[in-house]
């Protein structure tokens, strides 16, 4: 493998990535969230693509709605069938409706509740039962009404809000009257954001609280993923901060793995309309012992709003973590 250098970095030459990082056993147990979904024997998410993200107009399906949670497929075949999974530890508070399909609610830490929806009802967990994080909860529902399966995921801090899907619902959605999965996604017309109804961006939520504190423990990694493209930029800081400089372009090869050193998740309130509004990125450590920062979530125009901005996300480095 082709070494490099701080002056070849500064350079912007391509730079080669690691095919194992010796002396870094991960250990999932270490991560306190991980992704609802993943292929069997692949880490979280690979394989996978958020195709509405979180607060993204719901075209075609809801034109005129912003989109609540993420609806998260595989890249390639049936989605329906595939195993989904607890995102943290926490207690199933609700399962039951007919979403089309079955909805699992599970209460985490500091009134935090994820969210899963469009499950097929042969859920393995029940009302009442403590959860770990990456335990199997139960499998994507198999659509048969002409719209692809799919994992609709929300990350909110209530379980039952007067106005979305309490006593007093502000809109006649098919979530109504003291109904705990909620409506989905929110008129655009509403000046309030899904955010300031108390919904959150999933990613960045996962992303920020992956560590107990925020210690980031040594093992900690990042792989490449099969959606990775050839290459990413690597920048002295995220690109949206100030003083941010580009420093070169990583050759990024599926299954790649590079020690982490920092994770920015951006705000999990954040108040954007299009998947350009997710912000998550990760510095991790390169071969010569430096180190630089690369874009994780990047945005897709396979689904666009009526404007045109992108509202889906293809995840390019994916924590090395895989269900319990």
């Amino acid at each position: 493998m082709k070494s490099f250098s701080r002056r070849a970095i500064n350079a912007g030459i391509l730079l080669a990535g690691l095919r194992s990082l010796p002396g870094l056993a991960q250990s999932a147990s270490e991560w306190q969230f991980s992704y609802p979904m993943g292929k069997p024997g692949k880490v979280l998410g690979d394989g996978l693509v958020i195709l509405h993200g979180y607060a993204c107009e719901n075209v075609p399906y809801y034109t005129g709605w912003w989109h609540t949670g993420e609806n998260w497929h595989l890249n390639s075949g049936e989605t329906g069938g595939s195993p989904v999974y607890a995102v943290a530890d926490g207690t199933v508070v609700y399962s039951g409706s007919n979403y089309p399909g079955l909805v699992v609610l599970v209460q985490h830490a500091n009134q935090l509740y994820s969210m899963y929806g469009h499950l097929d009802f042969d859920a393995v967990v029940a009302e009442g039962d403590h959860l770990t994080r990456g335990q199997l909860l139960g499998h994507v529902l198999t659509r048969t009404d002409g719209r692809l399966s799919h994992l609709h995921f929300e990350l909110r801090t209530f379980y039952e809000s007067a106005e979305i899907n309490g006593d007093s619902p502000s809109y006649g959605v098919n979530c109504g009257y003291n109904c705990p999965p909620g409506p989905g996604y929110w008129p655009m017309e509403d000046p309030r954001h899904p955010s300031d109804m108390g919904w959150r961006n999933p990613t960045s939520v996962i992303a920020n609280r992956a560590f107990a504190g925020g210690s980031m423990p040594a093992s900690a990694e990042v792989i490449v993923s099969a959606a990775s493209g050839e290459s990413a930029s690597v920048w002295s800081a995220p690109k949206d901060k100030a003083g941010a400089l580009r420093l070169a372009d990583l050759v990024t090869r599926p299954g790649d793995r590079y020690q982490l050193l920092e994770i920015d998740g951006g705000d999990e309130a954040s108040t954007a309309t299009s998947a350009d509004g997710y912000h998550i990125w990760y510095r991790i450590a390169l071969p010569d012992s430096s180190s630089g920062w690369v874009e994780a979530a990047i945005p897709s125009k396979s689904y666009t709003g009526t404007d045109g901005r992108p509202s889906t996300v293809r995840l390019r480095f994916l924590p090395n973590v895989v269900a319990v």
